[in-house]
């Protein structure tokens, strides 16, 4: 699996229909990076899963939560060191349908910063030692936020059907434009 950031423009639009899509915080980045996902196929759409700084929630005192469904901990455990430690998160519950051409791919190998440089190849390694826990989380999700289903997490979960509609809204307005040139 590869990492993408996602189109500020894309963003801002499928944030006017949906709040809990996540923001670039565009306007007040440190520095130019954005966050950072994965893509997966889910219902003939791309979907882009987010990642996350770990936060407060990811522990239990001083131990490290077990992933479920919508939220998979990245957890990276270094040969030298007995215990784990959290490298970031998946937010599956905030995977949004994606255009290929609001896709962009990032480099790591590319990164300056060595210890961003490092960290995102932990967490690669996580990923794809995990890519089929991700999806088959990622279809479990879908089907259930689509059905209904009566889950506590499900209430936080984007729209899936709404963004879909509104990702194919976006590519016939962008394939227009683009003809238009």
């Amino acid at each position: 699996m590869k990492l993408y950031s996602i189109s500020d423009d894309y963003i801002k639009y499928l944030r006017k229909y949906d709040k809990r899509v996540y923001d670039n915080k565009e306007d007040i980045r440190k520095v130019t990076r954005k966050y950072l996902g994965i893509v997966i196929k889910v219902n003939k759409f791309n979907y882009y899963v987010p990642m996350s700084s770990p936060k407060n929630t990811d522990y239990e005192g001083d131990k490290i939560r077990k992933s479920i469904i919508p939220i998979i901990r990245i957890i990276s455990q270094e040969e030298s060191d007995e215990v784990p430690t959290l490298k970031g998160t998946l937010r599956i519950s905030n995977m949004i349908p994606v255009p290929e051409t609001e896709l962009v791919l990032y480099e790591p190998k590319l990164e300056t910063n060595k210890n961003y440089k490092i960290l995102v190849e932990k967490e690669l390694e996580f990923i794809n030692k995990n890519k089929n826990m991700i999806k088959k989380y990622a279809q479990i999700i879908y089907n259930q936020k689509i059905n209904n289903y009566n889950v506590s997490y499900i209430s936080n979960v984007v729209n899936f059907k709404l963004l879909e509609q509104k990702c194919l809204e976006y590519e016939e307005k962008y394939l227009k434009s683009n003809e238009n040139f």
